[in-house]
């Protein structure tokens, strides 16, 4: 027979999903001080803390981040796939302990934790622009911690919002050459892809993009200061009718513009 319960032994299969439930061969064993499987161990007594050296939470357990059950352990295995063990935070590699209230505590070999499915786009880029000008943005797609998604690959029809159409000439603003509003064709690896954008109306933009399903939203949006070009031109608004020899009534002006209508404050 086994001696009395001494240390535990643990076994981790890697890779795993964030924010999912561990998969595979996943088992954590009470032994007794020379590797025999103490068979009557009882985790309602003796409860197991799991930590882990990535940044997140365990949960999934009986005791959330712990096994407190007495059913946590047959014939002194506890199947931490069967009891649902979920890591949700950052993806990365780490590695997780089970600590015992009395006993020796174990740490599991690396285990490397994948991001999760895409839940959302973040667009990132440069916070200000001249009109007319461009810049270079990045749509990364992102599961709901945070992580970049990796299987977000391949060709993706992105539309972009939250930019307006500059006054004279009416010119939309663009990403990889295609209006604001309309599909646009990006090619996304591991999740990230970059475009030229073009924007054309001085204003304080907030760009957005969605796939239909994935957009961003809130803090996850590129907020953009677009500034006039230098001065290129004026436009002149006068009223009718005047009276001959007095001087004009009515709102009547002369403003200085660059290329694309917008007013260039600093003309002098």
């Amino acid at each position: 027979l086994a001696a009395s319960f001494s240390k535990l032994a643990v076994s981790l299969a890697s890779p795993q999903v964030n924010g999912t439930a561990f998969t595979g061969t996943n088992t954590l064993t009470a032994q007794d001080a020379y590797g025999n499987t103490v068979t009557s161990f009882n985790a309602s007594g003796n409860n197991v803390t799991v930590t882990t050296s990535l940044t997140g939470s365990i949960t999934g357990l009986s005791g959330t981040n712990k096994l407190n059950n007495a059913a946590d352990f047959s014939s002194g295995i506890a199947n931490l796939t069967s009891l649902g063990l979920t890591f949700t935070g950052t993806s990365g590699s780490g590695t997780f302990t089970f600590s015992p209230a009395t006993g020796t505590a174990v740490t599991s070999s690396s285990v490397t934790v994948s991001a999760g499915e895409a839940t959302k786009l973040v667009v990132t880029g440069t916070g200000t622009q001249t009109a007319g000008g461009t810049q270079t943005i990045t749509v990364t797609a992102k599961d709901a911690n945070g992580n970049t998604a990796a299987t977000y690959t391949g060709t993706k029809s992105i539309t972009f919002s939250g930019a307006a159409s500059s006054s004279s000439p009416a010119t939309a603003p663009t990403v990889a050459s295609t209006n604001f509003g309309q599909s646009t064709s990006m090619s996304f690896s591991n999740g990230v892809a970059t475009a030229t954008m073009a924007l054309y109306k001085a204003e304080s933009a907030t760009i957005a993009a969605t796939d239909g399903t994935l957009s961003a939203g809130g803090s996850d949006r590129l907020s953009v200061t677009v500034s006039p070009a230098a001065y290129s031109k004026l436009a002149v608004s006068l009223a009718t009718p005047q009276v001959n020899g007095t001087a004009f009534t009515g709102t009547n002006t002369l403003t200085a513009q660059d290329a694309y209508g917008n007013t260039v404050s600093s003309f002098d």
